[in-house]
């Protein structure tokens, strides 16, 4: 189930964030002036943060994804099956 899994970043900038849009793996991103917050396929993680950094870090939090999280994606996943 690793390659289900997001990581939840939530991050206060210097600068105002770009580019982060264009990321592949970024999902529900939400910018608030100087605050982002987004989620991101953990094989994606290191070039969300390294846009972040040119974007000048004060603050960041990140937050791995709940068992339940990974249950609802999971099964997001799996194609439907053949109702009996």
């Amino acid at each position: 189930m690793r390659h289900l899994t997001r990581t939840a970043i939530s991050a206060e900038l210097d600068g105002s964030p770009h580019g982060l849009a264009d990321l592949p793996g970024v999902h529900g991103l939400d910018i608030r002036g100087h605050r982002v917050s987004l989620q991101v396929d953990t094989d994606q993680l290191d070039a969300v943060l390294r846009q972040l950094g040119e974007s000048g870090v004060r603050g960041l939090t990140s937050r791995p994804p709940t068992l339940e999280e990974l249950f609802l994606r999971h099964y997001q996943a799996v194609p439907d099956a053949v109702s009996r």
